[in-house]
């Protein structure tokens, strides 16, 4: 479902690219949400694996 909605975003994301993705997405949300005791909404999450997306690829 997650990557549905993703790919409804940004376009086609290969399973290996889905992972190294929502990877990045969980290290952000724990560094930055879970640990401040922040509540976390879906539209978050898609709103850092849209950036986390771009980020890989213009890195790679």
């Amino acid at each position: 479902m997650l990557k549905q909605l993703l790919e409804r975003r940004i376009g086609h994301l290969s399973n290996a690219e889905f992972a190294v993705i929502m990877q990045i997405t969980e290290d952000d949300i724990k560094f930055n949400r879970v640990s401040f005791k922040k509540h976390t909404d879906l539209e978050y999450v898609l709103d850092i694996a849209v950036r986390s997306v771009k980020l890989l690829r213009k890195c790679a």
